[in-house]
């Protein structure tokens, strides 16, 4: 048994470290308990459409961790990651009950910026030292080193941008589009997270979004990694993973079956990992302890629009909405306020909103002329009581939808609705947090839960522990780093293709070269 390990959950960290622990010579099962693989990267089909079950986009592309698993086991082309011309859209209203919706473009080549950031300062009202103050921070994001940012671990991004600005608007905003990927207010951020994903995101110049959709991802590690000898197993729910004399032994499945293993390592959250797969009296007081007191993200509410024409020219559309304000039309306060309603369970006046879109990337994800909008707004997780039900959160998102995205309504064909519930029991996790373990101030750096447990030959990996960087790109690096602790841990040399710096940032002069030189783009 010393060389065979289960894997629990085919989400992008269970399906890159099966990969990788097949790629290094492990005998290696991954167990999925639903009937598809994938996570919140897995998808379904309607009416033409292929349709991802979370909403997506990968910050780094190839050139992050995702990437980095196929350098390692040598299939470097085996996604294909697509850019669009126009990356992304900021709309937020003219002003506060204004019908008419403002729209700043986030380009994918360097000369086609100085426009949608003129745009940005005139609708900010900055002055020519707030516009400075601004310009210095981009600047300090771009080009902090490693050192200098790991001094911010440990403290938020609302902290790092008042050291820039003191205009409340221009923080405010500032501090939400730094903090929107980690599903978290940016008071709870660690900026020093944020400025690692931030800048790895602008160097690498490569939001993007995989041809065949999300679920290409998982589907293309499991692929792989059975031609190395993997066994990848749905509808195979883990009961109990099995501890014998304080060492891991395999797992129950619910029906019964007995599955014994050397290693195992569960993708879950640290608390359902602790207090739910297995017995809490086999683990050690203190890390069942540090399991209860973990920290997730928020989650969202989510709608799938399949439209029969395109409306939407960006590959992404971001920003803030309501009847009687905008995102910026506040400051810091203002959006305090949105994150505490949420945080007691009511709507907030204002709907923060992120919507890829899909086959602004890959066409073929909808029949010829359709489109295809994935939508999510954030929300409580289901341990917060509710005083707004969720049939409120949804008309909300639906409102934003109508105003963001003018005569939508006239072009439906349907839309699919994701709840808060229906996500926690697909990914399994207690609550349904996006991000496992949060990365807040306090879980972060060498606070981070470690991929490794007390328990001999149980490890855990994907969000929940280890890895950094946004999303699903923080579930691969996490695989990444687990498997090189197993092969440590059992005296293994590591494939000579793994000795990359997978967490280095790209040079700069690199990424100024590529800005000017951008990759290939999806044209509108």
């Amino acid at each position: 048994m010393e060389k065979r390990a289960i894997v629990i959950g085919a989400g992008i960290g269970g399906t890159a470290l099966t990969l990788l622990l097949a790629e290094a010579g492990i005998q290696v099962t991954l167990l999925e308990k639903n009937r598809h693989i994938g996570g919140s990267c897995a998808g379904y089909e309607k009416k033409g459409f292929k349709i991802d079950f979370g909403t997506h986009l990968f910050s780094r592309g190839p050139r992050g961790p995702l990437g980095e698993v196929l350098r390692r086991v040598g299939e470097p082309e085996a996604i294909e990651f697509r850019r669009t011309h126009h990356i992304a859209e900021l709309r937020v209203p003219v002003g506060p009950g204004s019908d008419e919706i403002m729209t700043i473009s986030w380009p994918s080549q360097l000369h086609r910026f100085p426009l949608p950031m003129a745009r940005f300062v005139a609708t900010m009202g900055l002055t020519p030292l707030e516009m400075a103050e601004g310009a210095a921070l981009f600047s300090r994001l771009l080009t902090i080193s490693e050192a200098e940012a790991k001094v911010w671990d440990h403290r938020t991004i609302e902290e790092f941008v008042g050291r820039y600005t003191a205009n409340p608007r221009l923080s405010g905003a500032l501090s939400f589009l730094l903090g929107l990927y980690f599903v978290l207010p940016p008071w709870e951020v660690s900026a020093g997270e944020a400025i690692y994903a931030f800048q790895r995101m602008m160097r690498d110049n490569w939001l993007s979004y995989p041809a065949g959709g999300a679920k290409a991802i998982p589907t293309t590690y499991c692929r792989l990694a059975e031609q190395r000898g993997a066994t990848v197993r749905v509808s195979a729910p883990v009961r109990r993973i099995l501890i014998e004399k304080g060492r891991a032994r395999g797992v129950e499945l619910d029906d019964g079956t007995r599955l014994d293993a050397a290693i195992v390592i569960s993708t879950s959250s640290m608390r359902t990992t602790a207090l739910r797969l297995c017995d809490p009296g086999r683990l050690p007081a203190d890390f069942v302890e540090r399991a209860r007191s973990v920290r997730g993200s928020q989650i969202a509410i989510q709608a799938k629009f399949a439209l029969d024409e395109k409306l939407v020219e960006a590959g992404c559309l971001m920003g803030g909405f309501s009847e009687t304000a905008g995102l910026f039309d506040g400051d810091a306060e203002t959006l305090r306020g949105v994150y505490n309603d949420m945080a007691s369970g009511r709507v907030p006046s204002i709907i923060p909103f992120y919507c890829p879109v899909p086959t602004n990337f890959d066409p073929s994800l909808a029949p010829p002329g359709h489109q295809l909008l994935t939508v999510c707004a954030a929300a409580p997780t289901t341990d917060v009581l509710l005083v707004d039900p969720a049939p409120a959160w949804e008309a909300a998102l639906m409102r934003t939808m109508r105003a963001i995205v003018p005569g939508i309504e006239s072009h439906v064909i349907f839309v699919d609705r994701t709840t808060v519930r229906w996500m926690e029991r697909w990914l399994g996790k207690e609550y349904g947090p996006a991000i496992s373990t949060g990365q807040t101030p306090s879980q972060v750096g060498d606070l981070r839960p470690s991929v490794a447990t007390p328990v001999e030959g149980l490890y855990m990996a994907g969000d929940g522990a280890g890895g950094r960087g946004v999303g699903t790109e923080l579930a691969a690096d996490s695989a990444m780093e687990c498997a090189e602790r197993i092969l440590d841990d059992l005296g293994i040399p590591q494939p000579g293709s793994w000795r990359s710096p997978r967490r280095r940032s790209p040079r700069l002069t690199r990424s100024l070269k590529l800005l000017l030189r951008p990759s290939p783009t999806v044209r509108p």
